[in-house]
This record gives C-alpha cells, sequence and structure tokens, in this order.
C-alpha cells in the first residue's frame, strides 16, 4: 500500500487534485498520525512511499478524524455525525451540500464501526399510514434487511419497509422493569415487536399481546416470536382501537408506543385495561410545556375522575419545538363516566 505524506492545512488540495488525476486510492482511508496527514495512492507516484506496520490498520475514533482532509472546515459544520445503528446497517442524514461526498461520508462510517455492513441515507421524513421513509443505500451490501439485538431479543426487519427507532431501547428497558411476571400486557401499535418481544422473553409468566397494522411488519414479528422461541406472545394483525374493545378489563399494562395522534387510540385502551392497571402512552408535544400538552390530550379523552398521572418523563427529542414523551397512567376504573 502506497501513501504520501502531506501537512494538515494541505490534505484536501492534495486530495482534489489526486482524484481528478485518478491516483487517489478510495479502497483505503486517509490516515492521520502523529500529526501528518497520509493519503492513500494507487501506485508509486513520485513522494509516494510504502506504509508497513500496524499504524496503517489502526481505524479513526471517530467519523470526524476519518473526514479529515475529506471535507474541508465548512463541510464539517455541514456534516450530521450522530446516525440510527439498526442492526448491522446505519441510517444517515446528508445535507444538499453533503451529497456529492455522501460516499465517503459512509465509507468514514464503516471505518470508525467495523460492525457496519450497510450505510443508507434518509431521503424523506416518515409518512403514511405506517410511518416508513424512503431509503437509499449508499455503501455496502444492497440490502435494508438485518437483525437487530435488544436487551435480550432478536429482531429481524426491514428499515425500509416498517417503522423502528433504536433510540427507544432505554425506554424499552425501562417498561421492562416496571414489568412483574404474571402480568397482561398489550402492546398496540407493536410494529416487528420491540416492547413485546423484550417482555415477553423476559417475563416468562406473562402474557403478551401484540397488535400492529401494518402486514409487513406482522410477518416479521411472527418470524421474531420464532426466532425468540417465544410461547408466551399473541400476535395480533388489525386497528389497534379495534382490537383493544375485545379486550375488556384484561390488561395489566397497555403500551401505546406511538408518537403521533395515539390519544385517538385513548378510550379503547382505557377499556382494556384493569382497575389499577396502567396505560404507558407516547406523544409528541411542545418542547416548551410537554407535559402539559401531553396531559391535555390525554383529558381530553378520559375523564379525569377515572385516571391519575403516575409517571412522565421525555423520551427524545425530535425536533427543535417537540419532543417525544411518555405519560405513566393508572386507571381507577375500568369504565368510562
Amino acid at each position: 500500500m502506497y501513501y504520501i505524506s502531506v501537512e494538515k492545512k494541505e490534505a484536501q488540495r492534495i486530495i482534489e487534485l489526486l482524484k481528478k488525476n485518478k491516483e487517489f486510492d478510495n479502497s483505503r482511508k486517509v490516515m492521520h498520525v502523529e500529526g501528518k496527514v497520509y493519503v492513500p495512492v494507487l501506485e508509486k507516484i513520485k513522494g509516494a512511499f510504502e506504509f508497513k506496520g500496524e499504524k496503517a490498520k489502526n481505524k479513526p475514533k471517530s467519523i470526524e478524524i476519518a473526514l479529515q482532509g475529506i471535507l474541508n472546515a465548512e463541510e464539517m459544520k455541514e456534516l450530521t455525525a450522530s446516525f440510527d445503528l439498526i442492526g448491522d446497517i446505519a441510517i444517515i442524514e446528508v445535507s444538499e451540500r453533503l451529497i456529492e461526498k455522501e460516499g465517503e461520508i459512509a465509507e468514514a462510517i464503516a471505518s470508525v464501526h467495523k460492525n457496519v455492513r450497510v450505510v443508507a441515507k434518509k431521503e424523506g421524513p416518515m409518512e403514511g399510514l405506517y410511518r416508513v421513509r424512503k431509503l437509499k443505500v449508499i455503501w455496502g451490501e444492497k440490502r435494508t434487511e438485518t437483525e437487530h439485538k435488544e436487551n435480550g431479543a432478536r429482531m429481524k426487519l426491514d428499515v425500509a419497509k416498517v417503522y423502528f427507532s433504536p433510540r427507544l431501547s432505554f425506554e424499552r428497558r425501562r417498561i421492562l422493569d416496571l414489568v412483574k411476571d404474571g402480568e397482561n400486557v398489550i402492546v398496540l401499535f407493536a410494529g416487528v415487536g420491540p416492547f413485546a418481544l423484550v417482555i415477553a422473553k423476559k417475563r416468562k409468566k406473562c402474557k403478551v399481546v401484540a397488535v400492529e397494522l401494518n402486514p409487513i411488519a406482522v410477518k416479521y414479528m411472527n418470524e421474531n416470536v420464532i426466532l425468540n422461541k417465544l410461547k408466551n406472545i399473541k400476535v395480533i394483525e388489525g386497528d389497534a382501537g379495534e382490537v383493544a374493545k375485545t379486550y375488556e378489563n384484561f390488561a395489566d399494562r397497555v403500551l401505546m408506543p406511538l408518537p403521533k395522534d395515539a390519544d385517538r387510540f385513548l378510550e379503547s385502551a382505557f377499556y382494556a385495561c384493569k382497575a389499577d392497571g396502567i396505560i404507558h402512552f407516547y406523544t409528541f408535544a411542545d418542547a416548551e410545556k410537554p407535559f402539559e400538552d401531553a396531559i391535555k390530550k390525554v383529558l381530553a379523552q378520559l375523564n379525569k375522575e377515572n385516571v391519575e398521572f403516575v409517571g412522565k418523563r421525555i423520551v427524545r427529542p425530535f425536533s427543535p419545538a417537540l419532543v417525544q414523551v411518555v405519560l405513566d397512567i393508572k386507571v381507577k376504573k375500568n369504565r368510562l363516566e
């Protein structure tokens, strides 16, 4: 392998020149060793030398370091270094200004995170009834199916066809810690089963009912039940509100992990919940007054005499104006009044 040594301030200009002359080696990484920038080249051009030893194999410590000499200072400001990692697929955002360098950005992510086999970029917001987004694979294997592991559960899914957020892993663990063995649990808007699978796997005496409308997500959830060798989970394809009404006074706990419009299903969740049971209600709320906003949504659907708010937390920021919150709601009565 051949490299040329350049000063950091000259690295970007020289890399662009090498690319223009088709001398830059895209298969290897620009390295930063002891204040020097080492640029990989295809052959032994003037000034090139063979770099041997372990330093040539060391992976960069961060994406920003991996992209030094590839992105200039202004481009670095445009870089969104955070990304979602689902199984071995990294899902990234690329600004308009950096589209021409999306390949190098993807390679940088893969160089830092050796478990990444696919990098896909977002090509639009979550949309449609099933809340999925368009993705484009820009590096690695041409696939969008993967297997994700979380809290001891294995989950197969297609990131381009179902909704899944790895950013809720802490929240899923929090709920698991609240669930007592022997509870009846209904998970509405269950997706491929992250909440339901984790609970069923760790609380063997629980009965878990998982309800999902997206048929592709249901297919994966059924596969995941088998994959995890679970016997205590029932998967139902259907409308959350309609299914919940068939489970009158069944649940010790109802989960509603749909951040948008879940309040429309609160009456059904209340109907399915036992007295003294808990509803975990998730919603997007005003970042300035998140809990006031969320509680208002609940009380627009349920009589305040029938419920008690026993827990609340901000799950994650969503945008400058919105956060996702969860309210833990204790049901005082199991009939609407």
